[in-house]
């Protein structure tokens, strides 16, 4: 098949997922990723608006910076990437580009994130001496970079993995509800939860796994409530076994899950703790320290889930900090559930 017969048959990002739903999704992104996020096609055309971090300029960056510039060596149109890809500009600005498959062959579309700053900052001297020679505004372009966010590369690695992750979700989510169906309409309800659930577990993971890597967690675990046994079950965990995982049940408004559902709000507990309705359930005396954090969708005056993480280090504390960037990433993941939530109760 060629690309002009490939391009022909894939269905458009539009025709998927509603693009008011989509541009709230890469908002949402970019402000708590603190990162400028584009999406598009295949052939390069943008499907959304750009969207941009607090506090930076998008009128001088794109100028300075040569926002678009990337593109072609990014996407090459002969050999488009199937799988996260990244190059670092002469200018010193790192761009990515994260596939969003419809099917596990076929790639929809990309988010674009960038420009970034990976890593430690060149010296000050020698980037303007090497971007003056580029016949730039060294000046003009260091004060944007210093306007920039900066990641690690570990970091950054995670958290393109979790936007691969809830964007390829949704869209596959959404493709594969719409064709089961049309396929078998009387069975659409069971066969969308099952999907649902899938989805919903592999946004679980992504979650989990990004917020090991930045609090530089132990181990952890995320739990949904189950409305028929009225208690938290585990959906995603690192560090426990398979039997803790399958057995575990809690009661909503027992434990430390409880208590962070109840107040709506992240507990950080370790020894220091003085909350008595903190202290009395602090079961596990192994630990130095926990974050416990409650997921909240939208639509839902309740919390629908509860993240937990652990360490036994005393030297891995967790911060405030800390306790700030999981916020920030259980609203992503929120509003990629909410998203996917939606999509399921829409009328077919």
């Amino acid at each position: 098949m060629t690309a002009g017969q490939a391009a022909a048959q894939r269905p458009s990002l539009a025709e998927i997922v509603e693009p008011q739903r989509w541009q709230q999704l890469q908002d949402h992104f970019a402000s708590v990723l603190g990162v400028a996020l584009r999406t598009v096609s295949p052939s390069h055309e943008l499907l959304s608006a750009p969207s941009w971090p607090p506090g930076l300029d998008a009128e001088s960056t794109v100028q300075l910076l040569r926002v678009g510039e990337e593109l072609e060596l990014l996407l090459p149109p002969a050999d488009l990437p199937r799988e996260t890809s990244s190059l670092t500009t002469p200018l010193g600005v790192t761009y990515a580009a994260v596939p969003i498959h419809v099917t596990p062959d076929q790639v929809i579309a990309y988010f674009l994130v960038g420009p970034l700053v990976v890593g430690p900052r060149e010296d000050k001297l020698q980037f303007r001496q090497r971007v003056s020679a580029l016949g730039a505004d060294a000046g003009a372009v260091w004060s944007l970079i210093l306007a920039l966010k900066p990641h690690t590369f570990s970091g950054i690695h995670s958290l393109l993995n979790l936007l691969e992750a809830v964007g390829t979700s949704l869209v596959q989510f959404a493709y594969q509800a719409n064709r089961l169906a049309a396929l078998l309409p009387a069975a659409a309800g069971p066969v969308d939860e099952a999907v649902v659930r899938y989805y919903t577990d592999r946004l679980l993971a992504a979650l989990l796994e990004v917020a090991t890597m930045v609090t530089r967690a132990e181990g952890g675990s995320v739990m949904l409530y189950d409305r028929q046994e009225d208690a938290w079950r585990i959906r995603a965990a690192q560090g426990l076994s398979d039997a803790v995982v399958v057995e575990t049940r809690q009661k909503r408004a027992e434990g430390l899950a409880g208590v962070a559902a109840a107040r709506r709000d992240i507990l950080l507990v370790d020894d220091q703790a003085a909350d008595p309705a903190v202290t009395e359930r602090m079961r596990r005396r192994d630990l130095a320290s926990s974050l416990i954090a409650p997921l909240t969708l939208d639509a839902e005056p309740e919390p629908v889930g509860v993240l937990s993480l652990r360490t036994a280090n005393r030297e891995r504390r967790f911060t405030p900090e800390h306790a700030e960037m999981v916020r920030r990433l259980l609203d992503l993941t929120g509003i990629a559930l909410s998203n996917l939530r939606s999509a399921f109760a829409k009328p077919r």
